[in-house]
């Protein structure tokens, strides 16, 4: 991928991030993770003019015959697909097809989106984390439950921080993280690891 001249269509001949993917054969979210590696702001380009009433009529009559995916679900291979192109990190399709739960998988991916979570993470650390949590036990029960709670929000696993990281703890070290649910996570705040079990052990202390 010619990174210079995919810096250049966009800051100096000012094209939109679609017009560079289709010049490039490649997808627009890749031309923008490009761009950000390399530190260019991204901006909204100025929308295109509306389509002329000649312009549907020729969208329409090439349209015709043409079956609707609306209602199709999209093969499975397809999701996973999906996944790698859009995934900020660099792994294999075949390594992602290795994980057979495709929600679960994507549950994990979207523990770790916001940047403040996945901040300090690469390609290594991103497989070491999806190889650890996608079996860990404790993720698991949490997972199972949420789901079988129909999603109730206070249930819902969330990625905490054993050793908080206002108190300098590893943001990418495998054995700082844990999943607790969203409820916990968020009642332990910058607790110790420690200090929130022990408040656990008499929490009726704490309570109404």
């Amino acid at each position: 991928m010619d990174t210079k001249r995919i810096i250049k269509l966009y800051t100096e001949d000012r094209w939109t991030l679609r017009m560079i993917a289709d010049e490039m054969k490649t997808d627009h979210n890749r031309i923008k993770r490009i761009l950000v590696k390399n530190e260019i702001k991204i901006t909204i380009r100025p929308t295109l003019k509306p389509y002329t009433d000649e312009h549907r009529r020729k969208v329409g009559l090439a349209s015709k015959g043409r079956q609707s995916n609306l209602g199709k679900t999209m093969p499975k291979s397809s999701l996973y697909k999906n996944m790698e192109t859009h995934l900020k990190y660099k792994v294999s399709l075949e390594w992602l097809e290795g994980f057979e739960d495709i929600e679960k998988l994507k549950f994990l991916n979207k523990s770790i989106s916001r940047t403040r979570d996945r901040r300090g993470f690469t390609d290594k650390t991103y497989k070491m984390f999806i190889e650890k949590f996608y079996y860990d036990k404790q993720f698991n029960d949490l997972y199972n439950k949420w789901l079988q709670s129909d999603k109730n929000k206070w249930m819902r696993p969330s990625l905490d921080h054993i050793k908080p990281r206002s108190k300098k703890g590893s943001l990418v070290d495998m054995n700082n993280l844990q999943f607790l649910s969203w409820l916990e996570n968020r009642t332990k705040a910058d607790m110790s690891d420690v200090d929130w079990r022990n408040i656990k052990k008499n929490i009726e202390d704490y309570l109404v």
